[in-house]
């Protein structure tokens, strides 16, 4: 389906929002979009937090953040996120900060249906003894029941609606991704519902000849959307490289609040689509983000179609 129907049917007011994607495979399409629809009240979930949460913060849509950091890759500060948090604007929003490792495992800990993940992470920082409106629910340190060394258990994070750019993917949602991935894979699999965007739709057959490039399966996923260049400014291995020049852009328009409500309307509500944003980016800056051809060395899987029928007696 398209992007715009997508958002509208899957994302509700008040959901908690996983945005997938380590650095790159940001869904940066879905997050315009997002903001287009000015969808209010959610709690934004994402391990690495770009600009992807500056932007859902400055535009008002997010109440609550669950994150480990949130700058501008250059690196930058967020403007926008550092205005919210010194000065509440455009309003207060409660933040939750983990550390990369730990907030992984909570969502490895949601994936899997688990109650906790005992680690030892945390326990000499400061993160371990301060919550915000997670509250006891973010984490406890106690005894281990086998040995009585001390255990940190870190609860599982679950959420509403989970959104994440792909490779590829077919039409019934396999979706499939490689290079740096983070906390992606065990992200997206914690969400009640999952949105895919994905670079290009290929064919089922295409999927089953990598299944272990299959994040989620298709029947996790409620909506799938081909969106080429969904990531932009973020970069999408073999796909397109960083836009560190829009990345220098975005600092400096977004630096005051008067700039980012320009960025916003000008970048995000001044485009229906991403296809008119991609026009707006221009052939000649897509070009050079294009990279050059490097294969990984080919796989032999082996084709093994023997039966237990054929066994028989």
């Amino acid at each position: 389906m398209t992007m715009s129907k997508a958002i509208k049917e899957f994302v509700r007011d008040g959901d908690v929002v996983y945005l997938g994607g380590f650095i790159q495979h940001e869904p940066y399409a879905a997050i315009h979009e997002i903001i287009r629809q000015r969808k209010k009240g959610l709690t934004g979930s994402s391990c690495a937090g770009m600009i992807a949460l500056d932007q859902l913060i400055g535009a008002g849509c997010l109440d609550r953040v669950i994150t480990t950091y949130t700058w501008n890759p250059l690196p930058k500060p967020a403007h926008a996120f550092r205005r919210c948090l010194e000065k509440g604007i455009p309003h207060d929003v409660k933040i939750e900060e983990y550390s990369i490792l730990a907030l992984t495992l909570s969502y490895f800990a949601g994936a899997l249906d688990l109650p906790f993940v005992g680690t030892k992470t945390l326990m000499g920082s400061d993160l371990a003894k301060n919550s915000s409106f997670l509250g006891e629910n973010k984490l406890k340190i106690i005894e281990s029941p086998f040995n009585g060394e001390k255990v940190c258990l870190i609860p599982p994070l679950k959420h509403d609606i989970g959104i994440m750019q792909v490779q590829r993917a077919d039409s019934i949602g396999n979706a499939q991704a490689w290079g740096i991935m983070g906390d992606s894979k065990y992200g997206i699999n914690s969400c009640s519902r999952v949105i895919i965007c994905a670079e290009e739709i290929v064919d089922t057959e295409v999927i089953k000849r990598d299944p272990g490039r299959t994040i989620i399966p298709g029947f996790k996923v409620s909506a799938v959307v081909e969106e080429p260049w969904g990531s932009h400014p973020s970069y999408v291995t073999g796909c397109y490289d960083m836009d560190w020049k829009y990345f220098s852009f975005y600092d400096k328009a977004t630096e005051t609040l008067d700039g980012f409500e320009n960025y916003l309307k000008e970048w995000v509500y001044g485009v229906k689509d991403r296809s008119e944003y991609i026009k707006k980016i221009g052939k000649k800056n897509l070009d050079a983000l294009k990279p050059k051809p490097w294969s990984g060395n080919p796989v032999d899987y082996g084709y093994c179609a023997q039966y237990q029928e054929d066994y028989i007696l």
